[in-house]
Formats: C-alpha cells, sequence, structure tokens
C-alpha cells in the first residue's frame, strides 16, 4: 500500500528583512491581517503563542460563509530563522501533518520556504495553491 501523504515545498522571495517576516508570521493582529488560504477567503481569526507547546489557530471563512479553524501546535520555534508546527486541517486524512517555515535573509529580502510534511495526497494540489496564496498575501502585507 503507497503512502497517502507527500511532503510539499514552497518558496517565494518577500521584499523585507527576515525579522520583519517573522513578526509577521508570529504577531496575531499581523497575520489575521494577511493570510489567507486561496482566493475568495478571509481570516476570522487568528490566535499565535509562539514558544514550543504554545498554539496556533487560523479563523478561515469562504465567500459563502462558514467557518474552518486550522490548529496546531508549536514544536520549535527559532526566531527569526524557523517556525515548526503541527497542522491539524478539518477533514483531512491524517487530519495532522507537520509545517516547517524557515526565514533566509537575502541581502534586502527574504526567501520563505513552507515544507509541509505529511500532506494527505489528495490535497496535495489545493494545499499548494494554498501555501502559494499565503505567501503572496504576505508578500503584498509587507509592501503596503
Amino acid at each position: 500500500m503507497s503512502d497517502p501523504t507527500e511532503t510539499l515545498r514552497v518558496r517565494r522571495v518577500i521584499p523585507a528583512t527576515k525579522e520583519r517576516v517573522f513578526r509577521a508570521w508570529t504577531d496575531p493582529s499581523q497575520l489575521k491581517a494577511w493570510w489567507r488560504i486561496g482566493e475568495g477567503w478571509s481570516t476570522t481569526s487568528a490566535e499565535v503563542d509562539p514558544r514550543v507547546g504554545g498554539r496556533i489557530a487560523l479563523g478561515n471563512q469562504p465567500v459563502g460563509g462558514g467557518n474552518m479553524v486550522i490548529t496546531g501546535e508549536f514544536l520549535r520555534v527559532e526566531p527569526p530563522d524557523v517556525l515548526v508546527f503541527t497542522w491539524r486541517f478539518p477533514g483531512a486524512v491524517p487530519e495532522e501533518s507537520v509545517v516547517t517555515v524557515e526565514f533566509r535573509q537575502l541581502g534586502e529580502e527574504t526567501e520563505v520556504v513552507i515544507t509541509h510534511e505529511g500532506s494527505p495526497r489528495a490535497m496535495a494540489p489545493g494545499a499548494v495553491a494554498g501555501w502559494n496564496a499565503t505567501l503572496q498575501s504576505l508578500a503584498g502585507f509587507l509592501t503596503r
């Protein structure tokens, strides 16, 4: 039987320092302002406690209404270089996976690399699109 999961990786260069980008990921008010999992989605809530064992919870709402909350727990926090947290996506099989976000300084810019391990294979195309939309929204937020 084949593994029903895979490892996804997306990256984007953001025109900001890694300290600024890291702060946007770990400050709840900033995270709520830019977090988007796709076109037409909004963020209804953002809870972030960036310490090992701390919680992350992101409320997401599609255009038609409803609410989906993605939750997790921080496994590793090394400011301003890396965040690792579990990712509990309602309805996914398996429901929990692990996300690593790395921040790499490139002169005046930062490369953000997201590695999503254990992502359900059936959801992979949507997950890649979602992570790319998330990074696009982050870049837009940081260049305002």
